[in-house]
């Protein structure tokens, strides 16, 4: 009884000795905030979403949550047209998530290279992909009623556990996305993929454009 009771209060004192103290806020529909505080496990973290459009900045939003070693990672989906970035950052010391993180860089070519699609539908030319966009992937949404699909490359972060970082959801816009991710170079020519997920279209939607 003695025993039980001991390992009861250790296990107590280690997980309030592990929880942190970090800034929180997560943007509402509007792009807006209120800071304050919340406890979290281990780590505190921050996160900035940037999308693209024909190369250009369209929109930027950040958050600071708590984090994790699987949610505290950073990578892109681009579909020639548009892309989005995510990047996070974690640390493990009381509100060391002060300040937000940066937007990810644009990172160098890495020589793969994946079939896209235009604005006619036609999916027979290809991009090069860059940073640790190592997949080639295919979505199939529907919009406004009619099907449409998109192909380009992607990070791996968005072929697995991808719908969630830092423990928040990919934002949806109202419909869903079909996707599938491949490895190999212009493997998304082809329809038989093996479907990873199904995921909420991210911000502003790499699909409509």
């Amino acid at each position: 009884m003695a025993l039980h009771i001991t390992l009861l209060l250790t296990t107590a004192f280690f997980s309030k000795a592990l929880a942190i103290s970090c800034y929180g806020c997560i943007p509402d529909s509007a792009g807006a905030c209120t800071t304050n505080w919340i406890t979290c496990p281990s780590r505190c973290g921050a996160i900035t979403t940037t999308v693209y459009v024909d190369s250009k900045k369209v929109v930027s939003s950040t958050a600071k949550t708590c984090g994790d070693p699987v949610s505290c990672v950073n990578g892109s989906m681009n579909s020639g047209q548009s892309k989005v970035t995510f990047n996070s950052q974690c640390c493990t010391t009381d509100y060391c998530n002060n300040v937000y993180a940066p937007e990810l860089p644009v990172k160098p070519l890495n020589g793969k290279k994946c079939f896209t699609c235009n604005a006619t539908a036609d999916c027979t030319r290809t991009m090069a992909c860059e940073g640790d966009e190592t997949q080639c992937f295919i979505t199939t949404a529907e919009v406004d009623g009619k099907k449409v699909t998109t192909k380009g490359c992607s990070s791996k972060l968005f072929c697995g556990n991808g719908t969630q970082v830092l423990g928040l959801r990919v934002q949806s816009y109202g419909f869903g996305a079909n996707m599938t991710c491949c490895e190999g170079n212009l493997c998304n020519g082809a329809q038989s993929l093996r479907v990873y997920f199904l995921m909420l279209v991210p911000p502003l939607s790499l699909f409509i454009f």
